[in-house]
């Protein structure tokens, strides 16, 4: 029976359990102590008959030893044998068995039986013996033969134990049955006596105590009993009435004191999560909370101490000011102040009552706004971001739209002086003028150029780029760049992987930085840090990079330019990317907007670090590619003079594009139709026989140009198309998925760009 069991019994039961327990255990004693007398008793009997047959043998049998007569020996030690003997051997002087096996043995009893079914038929009486002692429950005896004073043999017997361990086996039970019986008689007897006695009135007490600490006092002792016990009994039921009458009274006591408490409670209840009385002077006295993780140090370090002893000089600044404020106007609410909490920094909202007039101390009530701060923070913070994202696609829509138009207007301001410069006389005064425009122009190619990077949408040509080759073949070009004062540092790292970019676009990112980090340098000596790696990206740090657009997790190169310059302020780095924004006294163009415009167009980041006087850190980030970076391709011989022959098909909604291609083509050796709208285009080519190409614009009305591509394609599948777009060629191709044109020219472009493409698409001609 396990403890708990016990435990929970009834008295009477314990006591009964005990004196049978005790009882029998004395009389498991006595039957032990029995059994080991009859053991020895009977096993001295058996060594007796043993010793009896042992000296009979050893006195008829010293002739037939002496003359060495087996058969008479033999025929000796079978007359011996019974069921207690299991062995009879005659030894000579040597100790030689001179019996055989088969007489020395009692082969009808059970444990020969069994040693000679493990052994051979033919095995010696001496390795029988020796298997028997080894099985236990054998006594021998031995016995000398002597003549004369003279040993001549002995004779050995085996006694078996099998009847011995019957007999006390039977002997056993019948002794314990009896003593199991008289324990049992003798508990119950004395069960009976105890009960009556002293068990009953005991159990009386206890089930009267237990119904009056179960609240009915009304409970008493029923039962009588003789001398001590009835004496208690008296006294237990007299106890037990005063006891009835202090609990009434009490009673009445604990229900006015649980109704104060009960309405303290439910007052503290409905408060902030903190509470705190003190004196006048700021001394804490009593708090109340239902979250102790808010107290800021453990109520055994701020009970009986002053707020300016445990807190730090700023907020409890601010407690001791609200304090004054409630006891001058009886109140004081909104005070608000941060504390450094182990589970890091924490916002609460005061509130102060002043108590009695005059003031003898304040109720202070604090509540824990710090995540209702928090998401203001990241409201604001999420508004901020929305309304910068907004800025910059609305500013990247207009910038990009702006370039597409500038580009059709610089394609014939191009166009037309580069033809004229052909076409003039080499001693004409007009050729100066005509290089001006063309510089003229390039510039303004160029801004446009930038207003398109800007947008995301800028000339890209897509391959594997190897960052660190890259910055490794531009180490000249930088040094030469930057401030005589200012040292340049690599520390690229050992393997990166490639990326998927245009070469020459993240040239000119980088050059930008390495430059604008030597102007923040000055006149001062410096540092400029130049730094390549990779490095997982999840989604808590995309969250504050630029732009703050829902880019990808996964693995990100990037490369960062450090320098120990003057740095920005927040109110700086927050216009940084602002188009012709700039801290310099004359700006250049779109600057970090161009920057930033070029890295969305990669689906790239940038984060930028900076302190005032403290130096700028920007890390441009671009997604890892899977590819590899290509070897250097050899440079291939130019080719001689290329002209053109047969008809093309121009197709523009700008009629000066129309007019200088136009020009452009003849001056190729194409004979050009021309179309304004894809519709016309359509028509055009079904009624115009022998066109080799079409030069088709990408942005158009009525029939965009992928939407004309696609029904050239059904008219003629072998068709020729030419894309001319101001947009990148990445970007151009993703709207014809499926149907690619045979060539792309980006606009404004020059005579020789279209020579290329068009020996491309219509080679031999």
């Amino acid at each position: 029976m396990g403890t708990w069991q016990i435990r929970h019994l009834s008295l009477q039961r314990r006591f009964f359990l005990l004196s049978f327990s005790i009882v029998l255990v004395f009389s498991v004693a006595v039957a032990v102590t029995l059994f080991v007398a009859q053991r020895n008793k009977l096993e001295l009997t058996l060594e007796n008959k043993g010793k009896a047959f042992a000296s009979y043998i050893s006195s008829v049998c010293t002739d037939a030893l002496i003359l060495k007569d087996t058969l008479q020996l033999d025929a000796l030690v079978s007359e011996v044998h019974d069921d207690e003997i299991i062995y009879t051997i005659i030894e000579d002087a040597d100790g030689n068995p001179q019996t055989t096996p088969f007489a020395s043995l009692n082969r009808s009893h059970p444990q020969v039986k069994n040693i000679l079914k493990k052994l051979p038929s033919d095995v010696s009486v001496s390795t029988v013996v020796d298997r028997l002692k080894k099985d236990g429950d054998v006594i021998e005896l031995l016995q000398r033969i002597k003549v004369d004073s003279s040993t001549q043999g002995a004779v050995r017997i085996g006694l078996s134990r099998l009847n011995v361990h019957a007999q006390l086996v039977r002997q056993t039970e019948i002794i314990l049955v009896g003593m199991l019986f008289m324990s049992l008689t003798f508990a119950i007897v004395l069960n009976v006596v105890a009960n009556r006695l002293v068990l009953r009135p005991v159990s009386e007490l206890a089930r009267v105590a237990d119904e009056l600490a179960a609240g009915n006092m009304a409970a008493r002792v029923t039962c009588s009993s003789v001398g001590e016990i009835d004496t208690v009994c008296r006294s237990f039921n007299m106890m037990a009435e005063r006891l009835e009458s202090d609990i009434a009274e009490l009673k009445r006591a604990e229900a006015s004191v649980r109704f104060a408490q009960e309405s303290q409670e439910a007052i503290l209840n409905s408060m902030p999560d903190l509470m705190f009385r003190t004196d006048r002077e700021g001394v804490i006295k009593e708090y109340h909370t239902s979250e102790q993780n808010l107290l800021y140090l453990p109520p055994e370090q701020f009970l009986g101490k002053r707020v300016s002893e445990i807190m730090p000089e700023e907020p409890a600044g601010i407690v001791m000011a609200s304090l004054a404020e409630a006891e001058k106007h009886g109140s004081h609410r909104g005070a608000v102040y941060c504390l450094t909490m182990p589970q890091g920094e924490m916002w609460f909202e005061l509130s102060v009552t002043a108590m009695g007039t005059p003031c003898t101390g304040f109720i202070l009530l604090v509540r824990d706004i710090t995540a209702r701060r928090r998401l203001e923070a990241e409201q604001q913070q999420l508004e901020k971001q929305l309304l910068h994202s907004q800025k910059l696609e609305s500013l990247g829509v207009l910038a990009g739209g702006i370039a597409h138009d500038f580009n059709n207007i610089l394609m014939a301001i191009m166009g037309n002086a580069e033809l004229a410069l052909m076409r003039i006389n080499k001693e004409s005064p007009a050729i100066g003028n005509l290089q001006n425009i063309e510089q003229a122009s390039a510039r303004a190619a160029d801004l446009a150029a930038q207003m398109l990077a800007y947008s995301g949408k800028g000339k890209f040509v897509i391959e594997a780029v190897d960052l660190n080759r890259l910055l490794q073949e531009m180490l000249h070009m930088l040094n030469v760049s930057i401030s005589k004062k200012a040292l340049l540092n690599f520390h690229l790292a050992d393997t990166l992987p490639c990326i998927e970019a245009d070469a020459t676009q993240i040239r000119q990112v980088i050059m930008n930085l390495i430059i604008n980090a030597s102007e923040a340098l000055g006149d001062n000596s410096g540092a400029i840090t130049v730094q390549t790696g990779s490095m997982i990206c999840d989604r808590g740090y995309l969250k504050n990079v630029w732009p703050n657009e829902e880019l990808p997790e996964g693995l990100y190169v990037f490369f960062e330019i450090a320098d120990t310059g003057c740095g920005m302020d927040k109110e700086t780095v927050g216009r940084l990317f602002d188009p012709f924004f700039t801290t310099k006294f004359t700006g250049r163009g779109l600057g970090m907007a161009a920057v930033l415009g070029i890295v969305r167009g990669h689906k790239g980041a940038i984060v930028v670090y900076s302190e005032p006087e403290k130096g700028t850190t920007i890390r441009v980030l671009i997604p890892a590619s899977k590819l590899q970076a290509a070897s250097e391709k050899p440079s291939i011989p130019e080719e001689a003079a290329w002209e053109g022959a047969g008809k093309a098909l121009l197709v523009d909604d700008e009629e000066v594009v129309l007019d200088i291609g136009t020009e452009m083509l003849r001056e190729l050796g194409f004979a050009t139709v021309t179309a304004r709208d894809g519709r016309e285009a359509l028509e055009v080519y079904r009624t115009t026989p022998g066109i080799r190409f079409v030069i088709l614009d990408l942005t158009m009305p009525h029939m965009s140009g992928d939407q004309c591509l696609a029904e050239l394609k059904k008219i003629d599948p072998e068709v020729k198309v030419v894309i001319s777009s101001g947009f990148s060629e990445i970007e151009v191709k993703q709207k014809f998925a499926g149907s690619e044109p045979a060539g792309f020219i980006q606009k404004p472009y020059r005579l020789s760009a279209l020579r290329e493409v068009l020996k491309t698409v219509s080679p031999g001609t």
